[in-house]
């Protein structure tokens, strides 16, 4: 598995594209690093790679005080209430925003230490029953809500797309999120200095995701590999 090499070719394709919906702005991407060892995250840091994503609060707990203090950290998978309290300044964004209680439970916390937790709002745009998330109808209504929480700013929306759908129905899903962000915006309810994030797009779509306006993709396996354990 040649780390390096697979950023290479990603890297490349996202480019590809942009090219290819004629998109003038970028796209971060995000290697996650569930189940991953160090040493094969190193290979990846030392080939220009900073910005990773992890599931599980405990696995970035112990990976982030090993690896360099320039890596930017990304909190993706479903996050516990029991877990913020772990939380610190070095999580640069937490993507799975999905419910009041952890919308309550991150502004707590914030205003214990003084932090604005930046955040997206998981929307459940399948409507897949194993996902979690806001269903589409919601979104309104959560981010009126969540203007009453000053220490969590949501600056975007995330969805993961169903794994047994479609490449078509998969692109619609993606599309979907993107004209919720958008509404949203037409609407005034969010700003659009600050309320333009996507994070949608996995190893199997994220060129598709990003022809269809994701600013951040999050990709593991064609990375790294298939994971070391569960």
């Amino acid at each position: 598995m040649n780390v390096a090499e697979n950023l290479k070719v990603i890297n490349h394709n996202i480019n590809k594209a942009l090219e290819k919906s004629g998109r003038k702005d970028s796209v971060k991407l995000i290697a996650v690093t569930k189940t991953m060892p160090t040493d094969i995250i190193l290979k990846a840091y030392t080939a220009g790679q900073k910005v990773f994503g992890e599931n599980r609060v405990q696995e970035w707990q112990q990976k982030s005080t090993v690896l360099p203090e320039d890596c930017e950290w990304h909190i993706i998978g479903r996050l516990q209430t029991n877990k913020v309290k772990y939380l610190n300044s070095r999580v640069a964004l937490i993507h799975s925003l999905d419910r009041l209680n952890l919308l309550e439970k991150l502004n707590e916390e914030g205003e214990k230490r003084g932090l604005v937790w930046k955040t997206l709002l998981q929307v459940n745009v399948a409507q897949d029953e194993a996902k979690a998330g806001v269903g589409r109808e919601e979104v309104e209504d959560f981010l009126l809500t969540a203007g009453n929480y000053p220490f969590v700013n949501i600056i975007g929306l995330m969805t993961i797309g169903n794994l047994e759908a479609s490449p078509l129905e998969t692109r619609l899903y993606f599309r979907a999120l993107r004209e919720i962000r958008d509404n949203m915006l037409k609407k005034g309810i969010c700003n659009s200095q600050t309320f333009f994030h996507l994070s949608m797009g996995m190893s199997q779509d994220y060129e598709m995701a990003v022809e269809e306006g994701a600013t951040l993709v999050r990709v593991g396996s064609s990375i790294f590999g298939e994971r070391q354990y569960n």
